[in-house]
């Protein structure tokens, strides 16, 4: 389909969020010609995903059919956070910037360290777990016997 923003169009989107239960933040959205609030979710949503390092993503026409599924559902859900949370992210990520470590009524305790960090929402994670460039060492285990009976020396 033509229109791909990222890996779906805005008309797959809608199609996909139709399918969702719980999806207000994105069908409360007019579909108005000339809104481009769904399109721009969109490109955030593809923009952090390509961008942050921590996947090592295909471009649309490097992808097969399946990883095109997995892409798409992923590009929507943060898409849908980034809808809901991206107003409130960039308030809490300025106050990082400017050297905040506690903020609020609530006492909201900021890490040095977060200041670099992007969320990614856990569902969007796990859908892209094939793509992660995230190091992991594997760990093995081996059978090891022991024998009690020999007094250390070797037969």
């Amino acid at each position: 389909m033509s229109g791909e923003i990222g890996y779906i169009s805005v008309g797959d989107a809608d199609l996909y969020f139709s399918m969702r239960l719980s999806a207000d933040a994105w069908t409360s959205i007019l579909p108005t010609s000339g809104d481009p609030k769904k399109a721009a979710a969109l490109q955030t949503a593809y923009d952090r995903l390509y961008f942050s390092g921590l996947f090592d993503l295909p471009l649309f026409l490097n992808a097969t059919a399946d990883q095109l599924v997995v892409l798409k559902k992923a590009q929507c859900e943060l898409s849908l956070y980034m809808l809901l949370h991206l107003a409130d992210e960039d308030r809490r990520k300025g106050l990082q910037a400017q050297g905040v470590i506690v903020a609020g009524i609530v006492k909201e305790q900021y890490a040095e360290t977060d200041l670099n960090y992007l969320p990614i929402p856990p569902f969007v994670a796990g859908l892209l777990e094939e793509f992660s460039t995230a190091i992991i060492t594997p760990f093995y285990v081996s059978k090891i016997d022991r024998d009690e009976d020999n007094d250390g020396m070797k037969l």
